[in-house]
């Protein structure tokens, strides 16, 4: 197995078990204190489609006066139920052609992994983030999902690097430090001996607890 495959395989892995609640708290999705942009069952679809050319989206949440989740209103739903029919934006409501069934959402506890499912099991390009009473606090894409796998495979790579580092800087620093002793005779020869079969032993400790490392994660992701 190649490193590159290996780190796509432990970014899949990470993504079953991290929450979509860790995403702000890792700095992966932008926080958004005061929700996602929402409308109203009753906001008139022009207004709503000004909010899409200004923002430069493609869908919202349909919410109540609480928040609570009642539908999601797309572009497309506005091409085809109002624009193809020939129906004025000033005077059609988003409940009247938002859509209500079929809809993606999760909750804040949910994997990022089961969001992603829910996305490609409904057929649909985003998702509802709920919290545990069933308020609206975030509307997520499939290229937000995309763009975390994208840098936790980038801090994924960072952290293997930062580890090999750090596995050659002591055994090297035991070699030189053995080599510099022999050089100089400040301790008896059987002590940079010692110092260098320890280096050795260090480098190989190391490998082993690496290989072990990618074993564990391809028995998880097989299971």
């Amino acid at each position: 197995m190649n490193k590159e495959t290996n780190s796509l395989k432990i970014v899949k892995l990470i993504v079953k078990k991290i929450k979509i609640s860790d995403l702000v708290r890792l700095g992966i999705v932008e926080e958004r204190p005061k929700g996602p942009i929402r409308f109203h069952p009753n906001a008139l679809i022009s207004e709503i489609a000004l909010e899409f050319k200004k923002k430069n989206i493609g869908s919202v949440p349909i919410v109540d006066q609480e928040d609570n989740f009642l539908g999601v209103l797309s572009v497309r739903d506005i091409v085809i139920k109002l624009v193809a029919e020939g129906r004025d934006s000033d005077l059609v409501k988003a409940k009247e052609i938002m859509k209500t069934e079929n809809l993606a959402q999760a909750y804040e506890h949910h994997s990022v992994d089961y969001a992603i499912e829910q996305i490609k099991e409904k057929g649909v390009r985003n998702i509802t983030i709920l919290s545990r009473d069933k308020k609206v606090i975030n509307f997520l894409s499939l290229r937000d999902f995309l763009v975390v796998g994208q840098k936790l495979n980038k801090n994924l790579k960072n952290k293997q690097i930062q580890i090999v580092r750090l596995q050659l800087l002591i055994p090297i620093t035991l070699i030189a430090t053995s080599i510099f002793v022999y050089l100089f005779d400040l301790f008896d020869a059987k002590y940079s001996y010692i110092m260098l079969s320890f280096a050795l032993l260090t480098m190989g400790i190391a490998a082993v607890l690496t290989a072990k490392k990618d074993l564990d994660y391809d028995s998880e992701l097989s299971d």
